[in-house]
C-alpha cells in the first residue's frame, strides 16, 4: 500500500507543478520542441464542470474508487504486485489532480500537444498508463 500511496501523492504533485509551470509560461505562447511536440496552454472548460452537482458527484465517485481499489486489494484478489500498486496509485493520483483543476478553475488545464491528438495533461498521462499498468498480467 505505501508504494500505491507514496505514487499518487508524488503524480498529484507533479501534475499540480507541471500545470502551473504551463500556465506561467506557456498561457500567450507556444513552445515547440520538434515537429511533434508542442507545450501549448489550453484551459478545458466544460458547462458540466460549473454545476456544483457535477462536481460532487465526481468527488464521490473518486473517493469509491479509492475505497474499491483498497478493498480488491486486502482481498488478495487483485493489486497485489508493486507494480500494480504503482500504477493503481498513478492512475488515483492523476485523477485528483484534475478534479482540483474542476474544483478551483471549473475546467481542467491542459498543455501537451502533439499535432494530432487532442491536448492533454500529466495526470491523463497517469490515469491511462496506471491503469494498464495495475491491469497488466502478472507472470
Amino acid at each position: 500500500m505505501i508504494e500505491m500511496a507514496s505514487s499518487a501523492g508524488l503524480l498529484l504533485l507533479l501534475d499540480q507543478w507541471s500545470k502551473r509551470i504551463a500556465q506561467v509560461h506557456a498561457r500567450d505562447s507556444c513552445i515547440s520542441w520538434g515537429p511533434l511536440l508542442r507545450i501549448r496552454y489550453v484551459a478545458n472548460l466544460q458547462a458540466i464542470y460549473s454545476r456544483q452537482g457535477a462536481r460532487a458527484g465526481l468527488v464521490l465517485v473518486w473517493g469509491a474508487a479509492v475505497v474499491s481499489a483498497i478493498a480488491l486489494h486486502g482481498s488478495g484478489a487483485w493489486f497485489q504486485s508493486s507494480s500494480a500498486l504503482i500504477g493503481l496509485g498513478s492512475a488515483l493520483g492523476g485523477a485528483p489532480g484534475n478534479l482540483l483543476d474542476i474544483l478551483r478553475r471549473r475546467g481542467v488545464v491542459d498543455f501537451i500537444d502533439l499535432t494530432w491528438w487532442p491536448v492533454f495533461n500529466l495526470a491523463d498521462v497517469a490515469i491511462v498508463a496506471g491503469l494498464a499498468m495495475a491491469f497488466w498480467p502478472q507472470s
